[in-house]
């Protein structure tokens, strides 16, 4: 089966080496000016559509627009650095003035209303600015595989400045890694929160939309990329993960990962022509090889114990077995070397794996567990690369208790 029906999940490493902390940016706002806009914009110091009776900005915020009776016109200037001039279209070298603008121009007005505990607005447009930095210049660099991280860097970014659910979530991604490797900054973390509620509650609204040639690429874009909220949370504790808790909800983390796969079923015929068409094809060959996708049933490929142990036949498949999938896709992440390059297969599992089988491992299936378990042990073998697994595992190299139908399963956890 062709990769771009599978898709990639996108973790990012957070263990990053110790340097100078980046302070904000207190750039002078340099956007297009409305000097015909509204009295609330102007009072917000952003840009007005001057729409009327009533401007954009009001009507979704539901405030009350009043216009000045001095009606003085101003056009505004077409903004620099459209996508249709950059031959390079990696823009880690950004900079910041270009980046400044167009922060204000994709979702600068809606910062005008986020909570005054992060600061006034410019200081919340610094944050963002610095959040997109930090994306751009490590965060999208701990993507391992070649040909995503191109289009992270720079493709998704353009897509990202006409789609202010993107650029939520590009700004979300880079204000996680940075409060994850330095806590304890209350504003900034008020502002991930902000960040991540806007691009959840705008990416929730596009979806209300059919997806369709022009909006596959932003949709698969925040999809891939919104998962990490999941896996990195906020102040998360090893004796936190659902190794321990037992609760079902603490697994969620592992079902939003299939999230990516309902987008792709529906996206099917749009993908060769979005961003991410090359990208997901360059890697086709090489992963068809791996997974052997073109065998649709049986035992051949799959870890032979494991096939015993849950029952495979030559006649088992991915409609009639729960389990066989999942082995399928194991069966080789068990065999390769742990390197950053093939990081991103063995975490791909989780993001394919069947709404099915996250319900029996939240079941507590014994036979569910234990593949759930051999993965967890593949994945911390690559913590190096992939750290935040050891606390969603319970701690590289710890074993786990799990209780199954009254009685106790050792999960030992390879690290």
């Amino acid at each position: 089966m062709a990769l771009a029906t599978r898709g990639f999940q996108t973790t990012f490493q957070v263990d990053l080496p110790d340097r100078p902390q980046t302070g904000p940016y207190h750039a002078r706002r340099a956007h297009k000016k409305s000097r015909n806009g509204c009295t609330v914009c102007k009072s917000r110091r952003v840009k007005c559509d001057e729409r009327k009776p009533a401007c954009r900005r009001c009507e979704n915020y539901g405030a009350e627009c009043v216009y000045p009776p001095s009606p003085a016109s101003s056009r505004t200037s077409s903004s620099p650095l459209s996508s249709s001039s950059q031959p390079d279209r990696t823009l880690v070298s950004f900079s910041i003035s270009d980046m400044v603008n167009r922060v204000r121009d994709a979702v600068g007005a809606d910062l005008a209303f986020a909570p005054r505990t992060i600061g006034d607005y410019d200081e919340v447009v610094n944050i963002a600015v610095t959040s997109m930095d930090f994306y751009l210049k490590y965060s999208s660099n701990s993507v391992a595989t070649p040909s995503i991280q191109k289009v992270m860097r720079g493709d998704m970014i353009h897509v990202a400045f006409d789609n202010p659910y993107l650029m939520y979530t590009v700004v979300g991604c880079g204000i996680l890694h940075m409060n994850r490797i330095s806590p304890n900054n209350e504003s900034r973390e008020i502002a991930e929160a902000y960040f991540w509620q806007r691009a959840l509650r705008l990416y929730s609204q596009e979806l209300q939309q059919s997806v369709n040639e022009k909006n596959v690429s932003g949709l698969l874009s925040a999809c891939m990329l919104m998962g990490i909220t999941s896996l990195a949370p906020l102040r998360f504790e090893i004796k936190d993960s659902w190794v321990f808790t037992g609760e079902p909800s603490d697994l969620n983390w592992l079902a939003v990962q299939g999230g990516l796969a309902c987008i792709l079923k529906m996206a099917k015929k749009y993908i060769p022509g979005s961003i991410w068409g090359t990208a997901f094809g360059h890697n086709r060959d090489w992963e068809n090889q791996l997974f052997r996708f073109d065998i649709t049933h049986g035992r051949e490929g799959l870890h032979p114990e494991l096939a015993d142990l849950c029952g495979i036949n030559d006649e088992s498949n991915e409609d009639n077995c729960v389990y066989w999938f999942p082995i399928k896709l194991l069966s080789p992440c068990m065999e390769l070397e742990a390197s950053a390059q093939n990081a991103p297969h063995v975490t791909n599992w989780m993001g394919r794996i069947s709404p099915q089988f996250v319900n029996i491992c939240r079941d507590r299936d014994p036979r569910g567990l234990v593949i759930l378990a051999y993965w967890m042990g593949v994945m911390c073998s690559l913590s190096q690369y992939q750290p935040w697994v050891e606390g969603r595992s319970g701690g590289s190299g710890h074993p786990a208790i799990l209780r199954v139908s009254g009685s106790s399963v050792w999960l030992y956890l390879a690290g």
